[in-house]
């Protein structure tokens, strides 16, 4: 299967990276508010469905965060070699 290529300038992956950013603040803030309320929770079903959600999501930031910023590295690095 064929994925979709898309081309960034410089100015979208830096205000990407910040919108990444920015969610995954929310996320820890979410997350540790969750935990609080239902880390302890005798409702396992409950807990995976608030818990489990947010960990999910913040790995799919974290590898998308990583994937920008690499990505500007590397343009970084093109413009240093023309």
């Amino acid at each position: 299967m064929g994925g979709v290529i898309l081309v960034f300038s410089v100015v979208e992956l830096l205000y990407l990276r910040r919108l990444v950013v920015e969610r995954l603040v929310w996320l820890d803030r979410r997350f540790e508010r969750n935990m609080r309320y239902y880390g302890g929770s005798a409702d396992l079903e409950l807990m995976e469905r608030k818990i489990g959600c947010l960990e999910a999501e913040k790995q799919v930031m974290e590898s998308i965060k990583n994937k920008v910023n690499l990505q500007i590295g590397l343009d970084d690095l093109k413009d240093c070699e023309t």
